[in-house]
């Protein structure tokens, strides 16, 4: 706080804005030269103000740090329709296919351990997502889609399983 002196001797500044904003920071001061004063404050907020009182002047220099933190927030998850989810079961259905083909004109040769796990990941993959797209629509209760899906699709992921063991039989590592 500035001593009552120098409230007195700058009284009229004292109704400023900038000496109010000065006197507000609860400031220590330094002498700047005969001609004036330099007051400091600095508040945890990062906020530092700076005055310097010179003849009939106040002068006020505000330098603010900011931090700037950011956070995302994912929109809320979106359940796919039944329909999606048939898309996606059949694109990883095509990966696994391929990767099974893969694997079978690998056996016995170096490459066929990592071509045989990578096939049995994405199986595993078709074989949750064909799970979670029956266990959603038993959940809805759309039994004749649930049915229909079966019927389509039921024989293809059961011949998936199929070739998978015959690559893995015939790789030896069955």
């Amino acid at each position: 706080m500035l001593p009552g002196s120098v409230l007195r001797r700058y009284g009229a500044q004292r109704q400023s804005r900038s000496f109010i904003g000065a006197h507000a920071c609860s400031m220590l001061m330094v002498p700047l030269d005969a001609a004036g004063l330099r007051c400091l404050s600095a508040s945890s907020g990062g906020v530092v103000c700076t005055t310097a009182i010179t003849g009939h002047r106040a002068v006020l220099c505000v330098s603010v740090r900011c931090e700037h933190t950011t956070t995302t927030v994912p929109p809320p998850e979106k359940k796919p329709t039944a329909n999606e989810q048939v898309d996606e079961l059949m694109d990883s259905f095509t990966e696994a296919c391929e990767l099974i083909t893969d694997a079978r004109e690998s056996v016995g040769t170096t490459y066929f351990a990592d071509d045989m796990e990578d096939a049995e990941t994405q199986t595993q993959d078709v074989l949750k997502r064909w799970d979670n797209l029956q266990a959603d629509l038993e959940q809805q209760g759309a039994v004749e889609q649930l049915q229909k899906l079966r019927n389509t699709y039921e024989l293809k992921i059961k011949q998936l399983k199929a070739e998978l063991e015959t690559v893995r039989e015939a790789g030896g590592s069955g």
